[in-house]
C-alpha cells in the first residue's frame, strides 16, 4: 500500500526532568516522572525502541519520546490514539479511532513525516464511548486491537444492547486483525470496552473489557479466533448469526466464553486497563511469568496468576499495588532493566494522568503469590515460608463463593453468595505452601479468600491477603 505523506511541522520540547521517589512497601519503589506543565501527557499507548527511548502516544493525538531526563515531541495531529506498537528507531505503528496507522522518521531529523494508512476497515460515529484501543503483533508480523461499543443514554434503536453496530458501523465489539499486508481480519466478537489487549508469551490473545451491560465487571479473556466474548451487540456483524437479535438468552449462552478471570468490581478495579505479563526472570521480583493489570479510575495494579485446566485458562486476581501510583493506570510497559513503567490517563474515569516507573528494590515481599485448583479445594502458595502453625488454623481463611449474573443491565453485583469453611488444611514440608480441602467444589463460580494473621517464619506481616478464584472447570 502506498504510503500517504502528510506534510507537518512539528516542535520539539526538550526540558529537564525531574523525580521523586516514594516507598512501597519495603519491595518496590514508585517513582513520578515530571512532566512539563505545557504537555498532557494522557498516555493512550507505549513502547521502547531497540535504542532505550520511551515512546508514548496521547489521548490528545501526540507522540513524545522520553529518554535521559527529556520529553521530545514526535508526531501530533492524530486521532485519539490508544495503542502503540514500536518498530525500529524512528518507526512506530498507532491505534487511531479510524485507522491503524504506520509513523517513521524518514529523514532521521528526530521528527515523524511520514504517515502510512495501513487499514481504515471499520466504522466509527462521533460517539465519545466507541474508542479503538491496541496495540499488539505477532510472530506472523499481524497486528491485534480493539473497538468499543457507543455509549447511549436510554439506549439506541435495539433498546440498549446493541450499542452503536448499526448496518454502516461495522465491527464494533470486536478483536480485529491486521495482516502484514494490511488486511483486515474480524478475529472475535462480543467485547464492550476493551481497553486492553496483550500477546502472552505464548503468542496467546488477551483482552480485557470493562462493567457495563453483560459485562458483570472487569475482566480477563483468552481470545480465540471466532470466540463470542459475552456481549450480544457484535454478533450483528458475524455472519454465522444472520439474525442474532433474534437469539434467545438460552442461545447467547450456549455460545458464551466465560472470562479466564474476573475482577470484582470496586474490590479489584472499576476500569480495568492493559494486561502484561511479567517476562523479566526475577528482575521486578518474585512473579515472573504472571500478569498485572491496570486500573484507570482507581489507580490500582493487579496481579493474575492463571492455570489452564481442561485446556481453557482461569485462576486467581491477587491485588498488587492499590494506594501509589495516585492516577489512572492505563499502559504498562518493561524496560530491559526489569522496571515497570506506567502510563496514566485521567479524563472521563480517573484524576491523574502522567508517568511513573516501579523498581523492586530486592527485598521479597510477604504476600500469596498464587492461588491453584486441586481436585478437593486450592493450594496457596507463599513468597516466604509461613508460619505453620498459624497457617493450620482454620479462623484465619474466609472464603466464599458467589455468582456474576449476565444480563442486558449495567453490571451485576456478587449474588447467591455461600460461605465455605475447609474440613481440612496440610501445610507443605518447605512452610511455601497451603493446601485447603474444601467439602465440594462448584463451577461458574468466584471464590474469594481473605487471610488473616499469618505472618512469614521471619515475622513480616502478610501484605497481600486477598485473592478471587475464578472457577469455571474442576480437574
Amino acid at each position: 500500500m502506498p504510503a500517504i505523506q502528510r506534510i507537518v511541522l512539528l516542535l520539539t520540547c526538550v526540558v529537564g526532568v525531574s523525580t521523586a521517589k516514594l516507598a512501597t512497601g519495603q519491595s518496590y519503589a514508585v517513582e513520578t516522572i515530571k512532566v512539563p506543565a505545557d504537555i498532557r501527557l494522557e498516555v493512550g499507548g507505549m513502547a521502547f525502541w531497540p535504542d532505550g527511548t520511551l515512546v508514548l502516544c496521547t489521548r490528545r493525538g501526540e507522540v513524545w519520546k522520553y529518554k535521559d531526563g527529556q520529553f521530545r515531541q514526535f508526531a501530533f495531529g492524530l486521532h485519539e490514539p490508544l495503542g502503540l506498537y514500536a518498530g525500529k528507531v524512528g518507526e512506530i505503528w498507532v491505534m487511531q479511532r479510524g485507522e491503524l496507522t504506520r509513523v517513521t522518521d524518514e529523514d532521521g531529523d528526530g521528527e515523524a513525516d511520514n504517515f502510512e494508512a495501513i487499514n481504515q476497515q471499520w466504522g466509527y460515529t462521533g460517539n465519545y464511548h466507541q474508542y479503538a484501543f491496541g496495540l499488539v503483533r505477532d510472530s506472523e508480523g499481524s497486528f491485534y486491537g480493539t473497538l468499543g461499543l457507543g455509549f447511549y443514554q436510554g439506549g439506541d434503536r435495539f433498546k440498549g444492547t446493541w450499542l452503536g453496530t448499526q448496518d454502516d458501523i461495522k465491527y464494533r465489539g470486536w478483536v480485529l486483525k491486521f495482516t502484514p499486508d494490511g488486511k483486515r481480519v474480524p478475529f472475535a466478537a462480543g467485547l464492550r470496552a476493551p481497553n486492553g489487549i496483550a500477546l502472552s508469551p505464548k503468542g496467546e490473545i488477551f483482552t480485557t473489557d470493562n462493567q457495563g451491560s453483560y459485562i458483570a465487571c472487569g475482566w480477563l479473556m483468552h481470545v480465540r479466533q471466532g470466540d463470542f466474548i459475552g456481549h450480544p451487540s457484535g454478533l450483528i456483524d458475524d455472519p454465522r448469526y444472520p439474525e442474532s437479535w433474534k437469539m434467545t438468552r438460552e442461545q447467547l449462552l450456549k455460545i458464551r466464553k466465560r472470562p479466564a478471570v474476573f475482577l470484582p468490581h470496586g474490590t479489584m478495579g472499576n476500569s480495568t486497563s492493559q494486561p502484561l505479563w511479567d517476562t523479566t526472570d526475577g528482575l521486578f521480583g518474585p512473579f515472573a511469568g504472571q500478569t498485572f493489570v491496570g486500573d484507570v479510575q482507581n489507580g490500582k495494579l493487579t496481579r493474575i496468576c492463571l492455570e489452564k485446566i481442561n485446556g481453557e485458562y482461569q485462576g486467581a486476581a491477587i491485588p498488587f499495588i492499590y494506594d501509589k501510583l495516585g492516577g489512572g493506570v492505563n499502559r504498562l510497559v518493561f524496560d530491559k532493566k526489569g522496571t515497570l513503567w506506567v502510563g496514566l490517563t485521567g479524563r472521563g474515569w480517573a484524576a491523574g494522568e502522567g508517568l511513573k516507573k516501579l523498581t523492586y528494590n530486592g527485598n521479597i515481599p510477604h504476600a500469596i503469590h498464587s492461588m491453584s485448583l486441586t481436585k478437593t479445594g486450592f493450594r496457596l502458595n507463599f513468597t516466604k515460608p509461613i508460619n505453620a502453625d498459624q497457617a493450620r488454623d482454620p479462623a484465619i481463611y474466609s472464603l466464599r463463593h458467589f455468582e456474576l449474573e449476565w444480563h442486558a443491565a449495567y453490571g451485576a453485583p456478587p449474588s447467591k453468595s455461600t460461605v465455605v469453611k475447609p474440613i481440612a488444611i496440610d501445610v507443605s514440608s518447605d512452610n511455601r505452601s497451603v493446601t485447603l480441602h474444601l467439602p465440594k467444589l462448584e463451577t461458574e463460580k468466584i471464590y474469594e479468600l481473605h487471610i488473616g494473621n499469618l505472618p512469614s517464619t521471619d515475622g513480616e506481616k502478610l501484605q497481600q491477603s486477598m485473592a478471587f478464584y475464578t472457577l469455571n472447570s474442576r480437574l
